[in-house]
């Protein structure tokens, strides 16, 4: 059995309930869109953080932790730049004395960089670095490896050292 058409006009009472349902899919559909936009693009600044935490964590703290002995006061003051202030009042002291032990000098060289967490403002990375001390009563400076557990903030768009423990 078919429908017969009508020409006849609809209620104004169904035209309003039919752009009602259209304005309600389309809002519906524009809420989706933004939402999905958003995330989107929220993990693409988390995947941005994570690339440029990866670049920048082994160096921030090899340049913290090296010091030469002849100049340690300069490579002190450039270790502050690269930390914040809750590094300096939890591990400050570190950085008010030359290098300990009759070190002549301490250089770290990152070999393995690992993000462990890492969002838009704040992450953690483990550093697998070589460290080689120079000590004035040995004739060869000594290599081993150690691994340090970091945490670091994001200031002025540069990763800055806030907490770091050796590991092994």
């Amino acid at each position: 059995m078919t429908r017969a058409r009508t020409d006849a006009p609809i209620s104004v009472a169904a035209a309003a309930v039919r752009i009602a349902v259209v304005i309600v899919i389309l809002a519906g559909a524009l809420t989706a869109a933004g939402f999905a936009w958003r995330a989107d693009r929220s993990a693409a600044q988390v995947e941005q953080s994570r690339a440029s935490l990866h670049d920048a964590a082994g160096t921030v703290v090899a340049e913290v932790f090296s010091v030469d002995a002849a100049r340690w006061r300069q490579d002190r003051a450039r270790a502050r730049e690269h930390v914040t202030g809750e590094f300096l009042e939890n591990y400050g002291g570190q950085l008010e004395r030359p290098p300990a032990d009759g070190a002549v000098s301490i250089v770290w060289r990152p070999e393995a960089v690992a993000v462990v967490d890492a969002g838009a403002e704040e992450g953690q990375a483990l550093i697998r670095a070589a460290v080689t001390v120079r000590s004035a009563a040995a004739a060869e400076p000594a290599t081993t490896r150690r691994s340090v557990l970091a945490r670091f903030v994001k200031v002025d768009d540069s990763w800055r050292l806030a907490a770091a423990n050796v590991i092994g």
